[in-house]
C-alpha cells in the first residue's frame, strides 16, 4: 500500500513539487498551488465548534485505562487506513495531470539533491515534533482516561502522524537522495 512516487524537491516560488515515480522510473512535476487562507479559517472554526461540543463530554465505556488506550489505537488504525485509501485513490485519479519531465542534468541534480535534503530535514523535524506532541496527548489520555475530547484528539493526531509518514516517506526519500547523489558522480 506504499505510494509509487517519492517527493524529491519542492520549489516554493512556483509551488511545484518534483517527484520520482518508482513505477515509471521517471521524474514528474505536480503543482500544489497556493492554499487559500479560507482553509485555515474553516478548520479553526470547526475546531472551536468541536471543542464546545466535546469539552464536557466524558466517556464511561470502561474504567480501565489500558482498554481506553487500546480502543483509541484501534480507532486510529481504522481512521488511518481509511485516510490512506482516500489519498491513494485521489492521487491515482489525478495521475493523468502529472507532467513528466526529462531527467535533470548533473548540475541541476546536485542542486535538487541539496535542497531536497534541506526539505527532508525540515519534514523530519516536523514529524519528530508531532510525535512528541502525540506522546504527551497519549499520556494525558492515560491520566484523564474518561475525557472525551482527549480521546478524539488523540485518535485524530495519531492518524495524522501516520498519514504524514505514509505521504512523506522519509526513509525512502533519504535512500533516493543518497542514490541520486551517487548517480551524479
Amino acid at each position: 500500500m506504499r505510494p509509487t512516487y517519492i517527493p524529491v524537491h519542492f520549489d516554493k516560488n512556483i509551488y511545484r513539487t518534483l517527484y520520482d515515480d518508482t513505477k515509471e522510473r521517471r521524474f514528474f512535476e505536480s503543482s500544489g498551488g497556493r492554499k487559500s487562507s479560507m482553509l485555515g479559517l474553516v478548520s479553526g472554526t470547526a475546531g472551536v465548534i468541536l471543542h464546545s461540543y466535546l469539552s464536557s463530554w466524558t466517556l464511561s465505556i470502561t474504567d480501565s485505562r489500558l482498554t481506553m488506550l487500546l480502543a483509541a489505537a484501534f480507532l486510529t488504525v481504522i481512521l488511518t487506513i481509511g485516510l490512506i485509501w482516500l489519498f491513494r485513490y485521489i492521487s491515482e485519479k489525478g495521475r493523468h495531470t502529472w507532467e513528466y519531465v526529462p531527467t535533470p542534468s548533473p548540475e541541476e541534480l546536485q542542486g535538487l539533491v541539496r535542497s531536497g535534503r534541506r526539505w527532508l530535514m525540515s519534514h523530519m523535524l516536523l514529524l519528530i515534533g508531532f510525535f512528541v506532541m502525540n506522546v504527551f496527548f497519549t499520556l494525558f489520555l492515560y491520566i484523564f482516561f474518561s475525557n472525551g475530547i482527549l480521546f478524539v484528539v488523540m485518535i485524530i493526531l495519531w492518524a495524522i502522524l501516520f498519514l504524514m509518514l505514509w505521504l512523506l516517506q522519509p526513509f525512502a526519500r533519504l535512500s533516493l537522495l543518497r542514490w541520486l547523489d551517487t548517480q551524479q558522480l
